[in-house]
């Protein structure tokens, strides 16, 4: 496993503009194509470390919920409408909430660990907030999310590839998962704190 990330590391540093612009492509194709993109936050983790993971991962997520938006708002937007509210019947309700909540819905699509947030775009541009009040609230509370699955990602190289401080890595694990556990009554918890009664 560790020869594995040197080889990718020296990939890293001999292609250091093409190899974000690849993760960032491959993250928007994900959320094109419903794919979940939270493996590829854990991947900019492990492949660039805290800081520059950060700041590839969250340029991708921006990327591909700016594409996923754009195209419920292009010439496909009723093909679009047509398949959400077909195969997921609790969109029509979520767009209704949208109305009425506006933002508070956007911030809590991004701070739900159970959505993928990047392919939300498609049904926020079924409603009708504009596209830079989309991408404002989407940038600012997609942060906290991003910030964990990057330093997990980062951690689980750390836990694979070197000998020292490997219990920093498991405990930061350990903490992740348990998140991820109880995350569903956080989330009630924002829910009311934001004064959203059924969420996203």
């Amino acid at each position: 496993m560790e020869h594995f990330f040197v080889c990718i590391q020296f990939l890293l540093i001999h292609h250091p503009v093409a190899a974000p612009i690849i993760f960032i492509a491959v993250h928007t194709f994900m959320a094109v194509f419903f794919l979940p993109c939270s493996p590829m936050t854990l991947m900019a983790g492990a492949l660039w470390g805290g800081s520059t993971g950060m700041a590839v991962s969250i340029c991708a997520a921006m990327v591909s919920s700016a594409t996923t938006f754009c195209l419920s708002r292009s010439f496909l937007h009723s093909k679009i409408e047509k398949f959400l509210l077909a195969r997921y019947p609790k969109v029509a309700g979520l767009l209704g909430q949208v109305t009425i909540h506006d933002w508070k819905i956007i911030a809590l699509s991004q701070l739900n660990p159970l959505i993928p947030s990047s392919t939300m775009g498609y049904v926020f541009g079924l409603s009708r907030v504009t596209f830079g009040r989309y991408f404002l609230f989407s940038g600012i509370f997609m942060l906290p999310l991003q910030l964990l699955f990057v330093i997990t990602g980062h951690s689980v190289k750390s836990l694979l590839t070197t000998e020292g401080h490997w219990y920093i890595a498991l405990a930061t694990i350990v903490l992740v998962a348990i998140f991820i556990l109880f995350s569903k009554r956080i989330y009630r918890v924002l829910c009311q704190l934001f004064g959203v009664n059924n969420g996203v």
